[in-house]
């Protein structure tokens, strides 16, 4: 068996195999291409979700755990609203303070009528908004996400009575 091999018949071949080569490559790159991007937009929906549910989240928690009465109160402070949790440590009154300072989430904790400033508190994690009001026995937080996202979470106080912790 002879095989007839000419010039024109193998460059056409060397061609299709080329052309074979180079669709087998920008179809892959297309798919890395798609891939990334799909990627991109999970990993911003993931971090959107956790700049907005994680400060929340945090706040509920603490929150539940001060819901005695008169131990919860929104108060103003060098101008930014501030959550003002109290609660007895050992047989000191003490205070948390919770509040956004210079983009995070910050909290200190000290006696009650022991003076400091908002820079003071301890960074708990970045935060690109958060507002707080309180209304009648009802926390609303806000909170929003690097793209301006917003949440929002509501509590009820169990043991609210009008009071000043200031």
């Amino acid at each position: 068996m002879k095989f007839n091999l000419n010039k024109e018949h193998v460059s056409l071949d060397f061609l299709f195999i080329l052309a074979l080569l180079c669709l087998f490559s920008f179809g892959s790159l297309m798919a890395v291409v798609m891939g990334a991007n799909t990627y991109m937009k999970i990993k911003d929906a993931s971090d959107s979700a956790f700049e907005l549910r994680t400060p929340l989240s945090y706040i509920s928690m603490k929150v539940r755990q001060h819901d005695e009465i008169n131990s919860v109160a929104v108060v103003q402070k060098e101008g930014i609203n501030t959550l003002v949790l109290e609660g007895l440590d050992g047989e000191e009154l003490c205070q948390t303070w919770i509040y956004e300072y210079q983009g995070n989430l910050c909290e200190v904790y000290l006696e009650k009528d022991t003076a400091f400033k908002l820079e003071d508190g301890m960074a708990i994690l970045p935060s690109h908004g958060l507002t707080l009001e309180m209304l009648n026995g009802i926390l609303t937080v806000e909170a929003e996400d690097h793209n301006g996202k917003t949440q929002r979470l509501t509590l009820s106080l169990r043991t609210f009575q009008q009071g000043d912790l200031s």
